[in-house]
Order: structure tokens, then C-alpha cells, then sequence
């Protein structure tokens, strides 16, 4: 489905689940598109890139949504073709910082004025900076979550932190994964298309490079923040682990050596021990002497220190 805003300078052409008829009419409306340009509208791409031709720049981009049925952070892409007097972005899934532009601008006039009456670099630099602020929040969202975790971590949660964890960091790699190539592929723009824009890209395009840093140092920070939490809360369940096998292991020693001396006090032989005493007295020698045995090994465990 083709939508396209136009001003006296500017046409912003946007394709939502671009079929071959969409590509017919971008070879017809744009004859100087090379045919490997047209190629990848339709289907999906692998990496991001720029590439520049004589009169126009290609663009793939990856924007990071979160997935709630699958619980991470996936990549959709954004290929954007630029002129000196048009935009066009083409993309399956509906992109919430592109619509959000492309309605403010179609709806309000002073806004098709602010982007539309200047040149294609202002436009794209709105719409580039409209998917880094949707990353941001998205990201704020998850310092949230990291701050709730490293707040709740000395809980005695350990067992159930391990889940939410793994799935923070699994965001943040995701993220990471996405974006971090695109920091070259904006550099290559900023390279490329000051020989195709001229000097007037370099603001927007500095401008875009710092947020693209600010993403990143972001990225790391919290990659760096869940790796140590990640330590912390596996060294304080391995702790609790081992304190349990400490006294599961206490507590056997302790078992043996009355499992030993009834065992010896239950075999079918005349010359045992207290045997001949009359009852009740040859069954409390018995059991006093398992008590003592019992109270000795605790006062010792507790000397050393193990319990």
C-alpha cells in the first residue's frame, strides 16, 4: 500500500507491505533506480547498508520492537531511498516512530512545513531520530526493570531472579545486536552524503552520530549492569545451594552412627551389651548412649563452626 506526502519541494512516499506492483510503479515513477535497488524492496534483508548512486542514496535500517507474545526484542527493517526531492521508505510491519512522523506531518501544516520545505536531510534526520527516541524509551523501560531487580536481589529471590535476568539480558544483547552495526552505516551516510548533499548534512548528521553513541554507551552500560547482577545473584544461590548441602551432609554424618549401633544392638547374638538388663533399663542404655553420641556431635559441629 502506497501513501505519500508532497510539498512544493519535498514528496514522501511511504510503502507499507510492498508488493510487485508497488515496485513497478517506483520503476516507472523513478527510472534512474537500479534494478539490484529494486530488487530488495520486496524481500526481507540481512544487514544494514547505505549505498550511493549518482542520484540517489539506499538505505536499509533495522528498528528494535518488543515482542510480547515471545517475550524480546526483534528487528524489523526499513529500506529508504533518497533523492534530493523525495523519500522513500518501504517496510512490512507498521513502524510506530515512522506513522507517528508521517501523521504529524500530513496532519498539521506547520509541520509539513518544518520538514518539507527544506531538503530530504531534514526529513530523514526526523525520521532517524524518531526510531533512536522509540529505542530510548524502550530502554528506559528496561533500566526500570534492572533497577527493580537490583533492588529486590538480596531478597532471598534468587531462584526466582534467575528467569527475569536472563530475560533482561536477552533484551539487551538483542538490542545490541541490532543496532551497534548501524552505527557504521550512519557513519557511511554522514561520509557519503556529504559529496551527494553537501556540507549542509553535517549538523543532522553529527547530531544523529551522537545519539547513535548515547544508544550504545546505554546498551553497554546495562550489559555491564546485568552481567555483574547476574554473578551476584548466582554467587548468593550457590551460597544458599551449599549451606543446604552442608547441613544435608551434617545431618548424615550425624545419622550414621546410629544407624550403626542399632543395626549392632538389633543382631540375634547372646553376649551383646545391656542386653541381659531388665526392662525397660536395656532399652534406655541403648537410647542414652545414641543421645550422647548425638549431643557430642553437635557440641563438636558447632566448635568448629559448621552449624
Amino acid at each position: 500500500m502506497i501513501t505519500k506526502i508532497t510539498s512544493n519541494k519535498i514528496t514522501w512516499i511511504d510503502i507499507k507491505n510492498p508488493r510487485d506492483k508497488d515496485v513497478t510503479y517506483l520503476a516507472e515513477k523513478f527510472p534512474f533506480l537500479h534494478k539490484t535497488v529494486l530488487a530488495e524492496i520486496i524481500p526481507p534483508g540481512y544487514r544494514a547498508k547505505v549505498e550511493k548512486h549518482k542520484d540517489y542514496m539506499f538505505l536499509i535500517l533495522y528498528y528494535p520492537i518488543f515482542n510480547p507474545a515471545h517475550k524480546t526484542t526483534q528487528s524489523r527493517e526499513v529500506d529508504i531511498i533518497i533523492t534530493k526531492n523525495h523519500i522513500i521508505t518501504s517496510h512490512y510491519q507498521t513502524l510506530i516512530p515512522l506513522k507517528k512522523l508521517f501523521d504529524q506531518i500530513n496532519l498539521y501544516k506547520e509541520n509539513k512545513e518544518k520538514y518539507l520545505n527544506g531538503n530530504t536531510v531534514v526529513l530523514l534526520h526526523h525520521l532517524i531520530l524518531g526510531m533512536l527516541d522509540s529505542a530510548f524509551s524502550k530502554l528506559y523501560a528496561i533500566e526500570k526493570n534492572i533497577d527493580q531487580i537490583e533492588n529486590s536481589i538480596f531478597d532471598g529471590k534468587e531462584k526466582q531472579l534467575v528467569q527475569e535476568i536472563s530475560l533482561i539480558k536477552r533484551d539487551v544483547l538483542s538490542f545490541r545486536r541490532i543496532l551497534a552495526p548501524q552505527y557504521a552505516v550512519i557513519e557511511s551516510l554522514y561520509k557519503e552524503g556529504v559529496n551527494f548533499f553537501g556540507e549542509q548534512i553535517v549538523p543532522y548528521m553529527e547530531d544523529t552520530l551522537g545519539d547513535f553513541s548515547r544508544v550504545q554507551n546505554l546498551i553497554e552500560d546495562q550489559k555491564e549492569t546485568m552481567q555483574a547482577l547476574s554473578e551476584t545473584n548466582d554467587s548468593l544461590l550457590n551460597t544458599k545451594i551449599n549451606e543446604i548441602i552442608k547441613l544435608l551432609t551434617i545431618f548424615s554424618v550425624m545419622v550414621l552412627p546410629l544407624t550403626l549401633l542399632t543395626g549392632v544392638w538389633g543382631m540375634n547374638t547372646e553376649y551383646l551389651p545391656f542386653l541381659h538388663l531388665p526392662v525397660p533399663w536395656d532399652f534406655f542404655s541403648v537410647m542414652g548412649i545414641m543421645l550422647a553420641l548425638l549431643g557430642g556431635m553437635l557440641l563438636f559441629f558447632k566448635k568448629k563452626r559448621w552449624l
